[in-house]
């Protein structure tokens, strides 16, 4: 999977969902593991900004810290940065608290 780029958090969280169902198994240590390979899914910190859609990916968002499931094996390490774009007065912190 890869960092968030020019996304919703909603589609985010979806496609975060999506590659955990499918591409991933469990271990009985209920680590995830890579259904193509077997490697160990690692995790990249990632920081997101996180703007209104208008700001065009520059202005007064916030920055906010994604973790980005990946198979070290498959795939390339996530990007270290990306952006969200949310709708007014949504909270940005909040849905990736819960």
């Amino acid at each position: 999977m890869q960092t968030p780029q020019h996304a919703s958090v909603d589609g985010f969280f979806a496609q975060e969902a999506l590659f955990l169902s499918t591409a991933c198994f469990d271990y009985g240590d209920r680590q995830p593991h890579c259904s193509q390979c077997g490697t160990r899914i690692k995790w990249e910190v990632a920081f997101i900004s996180a703007h209104r859609i208008a700001e065009q990916c520059v202005g007064t968002g916030i920055i906010v810290q994604v973790d980005i499931p990946y198979c070290p094996q498959c795939e390339e390490t996530p990007y270290v940065r990306g952006c969200f774009h949310v709708r007014e007065g949504q909270n940005v912190a909040a849905q990736l608290a819960a």
